[in-house]
């Protein structure tokens, strides 16, 4: 039988395993399953699905599901639980299968939940402005006063009758008889929109004809009218006003969505470091000057925004923010102390406030819930303690809940005792059973335990739902407890209309006529630096590699010339990339290795104990990468990606790893190539460019230097025709001189093309050309008469090598030593490290540490911008 037909037959096979595996699929006994009822019969919906899904192979479902993992490596998608461990981040993990729910039920539970979102926002109206319902007794005191995150300055920030929420979302689950219950109301800044996105557009490519079949609606719309409402919310300039995504930065386990949000919205993504109260106006601090922002979209806490009036420790605030807000000059959306409405101990008096304010029953019930402040309660969860959950009354910080039949004996009276101390701070609510949907585990179908969280915007009067959310699946219901981020996969929502939907652009298109405009001097400091050290640490990635490369090279080929060998090595280990004792200092000292020299080699490039290492300056770029995502190309963020992720490979034992180490090298070098392309052919010259490049430019010089510094030692051979191949293949500039010298290597003819050649990209003379032309075009003021310190720096060193006579370099003095060349490059390594430092100092500086005016003024942060 040949082999065509043989794959034809393992391809009907698995299409019939799959089509076998989805007729046999069944829910849980006593849970409501998504997709089948208890007798085995598939929903309205969910058959559509499954008819596309059988004309697809076991074997094709895993292949997509693995391209679309990779994608989502590619896209840096990732999250920071809270269950993961030290609080790293892990991969974005995401299920092929669709969680499908079609549009008649859906608008059921999008009035609910418009209810509720009203409900949200007239509750936090009234606790900050008359408190009608503490008052009339609808609500305790307790539920303001005793909350730790409460300050009074929260009061009258948002004049009646205008929202406090623009968006809203809710934490679902579908209990045993099919209803949809609320287990959580999320108002100060939903997490997860930008997973939803990611989610949508990488399940649409693995699934396209099911995607297009099910009639699934789309996601712009609801985008479009986010864009809309924010847009409302500006005092001025409404037609194109400067919104910004306020974010807690790289350490924030958002992140990841900050950056995608801003990138789709269209949005500057900024920190509190990059914002300024100036003139009753908040401001972006720019290389070009103080920028007036006219709506902040908030990613930070309530405590956590203003450290002039609220948490004096605060990194993420900007001192004056709230004096500003009641002044009209800003839009802060949600506004600060919209979370108070997130509080649990709320859910215990929903019902009844929502006859209060609403006149109405509440349409989408919230799961049981008892407030332990009242004796009552307290009594009944007491009794019931072991079949319930204990959350904390008042949410802070996504604090784990406490399940009682879980605990030990002693966990569980210490709870019990803490509880009756203070039952304010407690509740109690019933266990949820929840509903389990089709999961993919590689070679079959299987119910695993769901929830979901959907989003709803501001429109006019009312909230517009999200067609879709973010749902999260577990084997085990107890993990999906805590949050969003918790659960082992993902999975996109789809709800399908009854006839095919017309496809969304997010485009604007303004009555107005835009301002044509060249841009970059918009630039905040912060991402100019980061953008000046990913430039730094590429190119010292891109010098490690070549270097590594020759290195590796010569020493596998077991040639002769050791002389050059034992100067290679001396480059090797100034560039830290041998063993060491005391590795993350400057001053290592050299470990004792018998190994050969390549395995040393080997072992040192990819020393994650060692700061310098190759390995580790990757993953730094790669850590600036992230930092200015929102304003760099997706392609060359992947590419910086790709290219760490390929240098934490896994070498085979012995004398095979240094050959392939040396292909791996050989496939960075290239991915860096590429990164060097796009910038030079992609990015607009703005200063954004500049700073790369500029980075790039003196650590490139910096580099080369210190090469040629060991290649070329103080007291040459007489034949170091090796030395100088290895300087030519280490810069990448070997063939360039075989086509001018053919085969005879000279020390006067190397030093040309790659010290004053100002035609060679790869010379210290063309980087230093660069450098000065980039530093005459950094912001200064128009009145500067007099050049600045890193112009005057700059020129130094460029006239200094521009003036170098070749020949006195190349020649060696009495003593027989290359003492010119020696000095000259030793002024480049002294000299490059203060341009950088000058640079730094004059545009790169980060605001200092906020506090409040009475704050210990020895407290630090850790979050304090770390020295590189």
């Amino acid at each position: 039988m040949s082999e065509s037909i043989l794959a034809e037959d393992s391809k009907i096979n698995n299409a019939q395993l799959l089509s076998e595996t989805l007729g046999k699929y069944r829910g849980l006994n006593g849970r409501y399953d998504e997709a089948v009822t208890d007798d085995g019969t598939v929903r309205p919906g969910w058959d559509l699905l499954f008819a596309k899904l059988r004309d697809l192979s076991r074997d094709e479902v895993q292949r997509r599901l693995i391209g679309a993992q990779r994608q989502i490596h590619i896209d840096g998608v990732a999250f920071n639980p809270h269950d993961s461990e030290q609080g790293a981040s892990r991969p974005w993990s995401l299920d092929p299968v669709p969680m499908v729910i079609r549009r008649r039920e859906w608008s059921t539970v999008e009035a609910g939940l418009q209810q509720r979102a009203r409900l949200s926002d007239l509750i936090l109206l009234d606790l900050l402005g008359p408190q009608t319902l503490l008052h009339e007794r609808v609500l305790p005191p307790e539920v303001l006063f005793s909350h730790p995150r409460y300050f009074p300055a929260f009061h009258s920030l948002v004049p009646r009758p205008r929202r406090h929420l623009q968006l809203y979302a809710a934490d679902l689950a579908r209990s045993p008889d099919g209803s949809w219950w609320v287990t959580g109301d999320r108002t100060r800044s939903p997490f997860g929109l930008g997973y939803v996105l990611e989610n949508r557009i990488i399940t649409s490519r693995m699934l396209p004809a099911a995607f297009e079949h099910c009639n699934v609606e789309r996601l712009a719309p609801f985008f479009i009218t986010m864009q809309n409402t924010l847009r409302e919310l500006a005092h001025r300039f409404r037609e194109n006003p400067r919104i910004a995504i306020w974010s807690k930065g790289p350490k924030s386990r958002a992140y990841f969505e900050d950056a995608f949000l801003a990138r789709y919205l269209g949005y500057t993504l900024v920190e509190g470091g990059d914002l300024a109260v100036r003139e009753n106006k908040v401001m972006i601090k720019t290389l070009g000057g103080l920028l007036p922002v006219e709506v902040l979209l908030r990613r930070v806490e309530d405590h956590d925004a203003d450290p002039a009036e609220l948490i004096g420790d605060s990194v993420n605030g900007v001192s004056g923010l709230l004096e500003v807000i009641r002044s009209g000059q800003v839009a802060v959306a949600n506004s600060i102390g919209s979370s108070l409405s997130e509080s649990p101990m709320l859910l215990a008096f929903l019902p009844a406030v929502c006859r209060h304010l609403l006149s109405e029953e509440l349409k989408l019930p919230s799961i049981a819930t008892w407030w332990c402040g009242q004796p009552v309660a307290l009594n009944h969860v007491l009794k019931n303690f072991d079949e319930l959950v204990i959350r904390y009354a008042f949410r802070r910080d996504d604090e784990a809940p406490f399940l009682p039949r879980q605990m030990s004996v002693d966990s569980r009276a210490d709870l019990i005792a803490e509880i009756k101390a203070r039952p304010e701070q407690f509740v109690a609510q019933a266990n949820v059973v929840r509903s389990t949907a089709p999961v993919w585990n590689g070679n079959a179908v299987e119910p695993w335990s769901l929830a979901i969280r959907t989003y709803l915007i501001a429109e006019g009067e009312n909230y517009t739902a999200l067609s879709g959310g973010l749902a999260r699946v577990a084997p085990q219901p107890d993990v999906l407890l805590h949050n969003m981020t918790s659960g082992e996969k993902s999975q996109d929502v789809w709800v399908l209309a009854d006839e095919p939907v017309a496809p969304v652009s997010l485009l604007n298109v303004t009555r107005s006529t835009l301002e044509l405009a060249r841009g970059g001097a918009e630039l905040p400091s912060r991402a100019a630096d980061n953008l000046f050290w990913l430039g730094r640490n590429l190119e010292r990635t891109e010098q490690i590699c070549r270097l590594a490369r020759v290195a590796l090279q010569h020493a596998t080929r077991q040639e002769g010339a050791q002389l050059a060998l034992t100067q290679l090595i001396a480059a090797c280990r100034k560039a830290k990339q041998l063993p060491s004792l005391g590795t993350s200092g400057a001053d290592a000292i050299p470990a004792a290795d018998s190994r050969p020299f390549s395995a040393q080699l080997v072992s040192g490039l990819l020393d994650l104990g060692n700061i310098y290492s190759l390995r580790n300056v990757a993953r730094t770029a790669e850590n600036s990468a992230v930092k200015v995502r929102d304003r760099i190309a997706i392609d060359y963020f992947r590419i910086v990606s790709e290219m760490r992720s390929l240098l934490d490979v896994e070498l085979s034992s012995g004398e095979v790893a240094a050959t392939e180490l040396s292909g791996v090298l050989d496939t960075a070098i290239i991915q860096l190539s590429a990164l060097s392309g796009l910038a030079n052919e992609s990015m607009t010259r703005t200063l954004g460019w500049r700073f790369l490049d500029l980075g790039r430019r003196i650590e490139r010089a910096y580099q080369t230097a210190a090469i040629l510094g060991q290649l070329l030692p103080l007291r040459p051979e007489p034949d170091n025709n090796r030395s100088l191949e290895f300087c030519l293949e280490i810069h990448d500039s070997y063939m360039t001189y075989r086509n001018r010298y053919l085969a005879n290597m000279q020390l006067n003819a190397v030093l040309d093309l790659l010290l004053t050649d100002e035609t060679n990209p790869r010379s210290i003379m063309f980087q230093l050309q660069s450098i000065l032309e980039h530093v005459d075009r950094l912001p200064r003021r128009e009145t500067q008469a007099s050049l600045s310190a890193e112009q005057r720096a700059a020129l130094t060193l460029h006239n200094t090598v521009r003036l170098s006579d070749i020949t006195n370099l190349a020649d060696t003095d009495r003593h027989g030593e290359l003492t010119a060349l020696h000095k000259l490059l030793g002024k480049l390594s002294e000299q490059l490290p203060r341009l950088s430092d000058a640079i730094s100092a004059r545009f790169l500086i980060h605001a200092g540490f906020q506090r409040h005016f009475a704050a210990d003024p020895n407290l630090r942060s850790s979050d304090e911008h770390e020295r590189r």
